[in-house]
């Protein structure tokens, strides 16, 4: 077993003397059972109310374990081999020359959430009312359809006007409900759920999601979406160099429980090689351990919150209230999702699509890209 010292220096924690950790990194990634899942690995602790002045009080060793007390109250524990790890690994953001990102202008931006419209179900089945949804689907980054018959018949239709139901550790049509067991996820729960984008832990995360009610009991539960491409334009606008560095340093996600280990990372806003604005991801519940390089924890921390704080205002939200038969289709890539908490069960089928097959079905319909 390795021998092991630690102390505060300078307000840094110190490991062997030789490796100074950052204080407001190590308070944002405990590994006890207070601040992570033990299995899932899923965040606990509400990392956006960490003062950007936190001190470590006193510290404590226990063979590779690290105790640290913080001048917020707090005691979180960490590994020190995964420190060690981390450390050796410390990233620098890529080198981008351009600090602005382009929107195609066809998309119609919501800083403030425009009033929820409803096409029939039975447009899934006509191909000329079809366009008009998928139309919509396009220009605001959701659409919605009430009166759909319960079972699995209208979402594989929906999907396959997109592409086809895409395959994941879900299945392809996967069902939601409250207290299902098969997988260790936040969305089994019944407490609200801060807005996030999924498959941050896939290097090709979702393009469209689809959730369709099937059964509801109880109170809450609404669906909320925010207009992510409208809170990162927002954000540009307010702090243009943290919205560069958000384009630039990779923030790590996983997914983890029995059997399964996914890793990916790619930058919460991501630009291509024309300047236009892509994708978002962001979710801090999946978020994975990535120390940045000397000098910039706290200017990677600062515009992660800052843009977090950005796009989870409520004046942004659309609330999505839900009743068996009701179907909403949103697009990954763009728009935030979250939801209310709520009492009593609720079952959803669903399912996800790729971009590109998103981005095929505009095509063939005539819109623009």
């Amino acid at each position: 077993m390795a021998d092991h010292s630690a102390s505060i220096v300078d307000g840094c924690v110190v490991l062997d003397r030789d490796l100074a950790v950052p204080s407001r990194w190590l308070r944002d990634h405990g590994d006890d059972a207070g601040s992570l899942n033990p299995v899932s690995k899923q965040r606990l602790t509400d990392t956006f109310a960490i003062d950007r002045d936190i001190a470590p009080l006193a510290v404590a060793l226990d063979r590779d374990w690290l105790d640290v007390d913080w001048s917020d109250g707090a005691r979180t524990g960490h590994d020190v081999a995964a420190l060690r790890k981390l450390a050796s690994s410390r990233r620098r953001p890529a080198v981008r020359s351009d600090a602005g990102f382009t929107i195609p202008p066809e998309l119609e931006l919501w800083g403030e959430p425009p009033a929820v419209t409803w096409f029939d179900a039975e447009v899934i089945e006509d191909d000329d009312r079809w366009v008009d949804a998928l139309s919509h689907l396009r220009t605001f980054g959701w659409v919605a359809f009430d009166g759909a018959a319960l079972g699995e018949t209208p979402t594989r239709k929906l999907a396959a006007r997109i592409g086809y139901p895409r395959n994941s550790i879900f299945g392809d049509l996967w069902e939601m409900k409250s207290g299902a067991t098969e997988h260790m996820d936040s969305a089994y729960e019944t407490f609200a759920l801060d807005v996030h984008t999924d498959g941050t832990y896939s290097h090709d995360a979702p393009g469209t999601i689809l959730f369709a009610q099937q059964i509801r009991t109880g109170d809450g539960g609404d669906s909320v979406l925010i207009d992510g491409f409208a809170a990162a334009r927002d954000f540009r606008a307010a702090n243009p160099e943290a919205a560069h560095l958000l384009t630039r340093f990779a923030i790590r996600a996983h997914y983890i429980e029995p059997g399964v280990h996914l890793l990916a990372e790619r930058p919460p806003i991501r630009v291509d090689e024309d300047g236009k604005l892509v994708q978002l991801s962001f979710n801090n519940y999946d978020r994975a351990p990535l120390l940045p390089a000397d000098g910039l924890v706290d200017e990677v921390i600062d515009a992660y919150n800052d843009f977090r704080a950005v796009f989870s205002d409520p004046a942004r939200a659309l609330r999505h209230d839900w009743k068996p038969g009701r179907i909403l289709v949103f697009d990954n890539w763009r728009c935030f999702h979250g939801r209310t908490a709520f009492t009593g069960s609720r079952t959803f089928l669903g399912c996800y699509t790729n971009h590109e097959d998103l981005e095929g079905a505009y095509r063939v319909a005539g819109l623009t890209l």
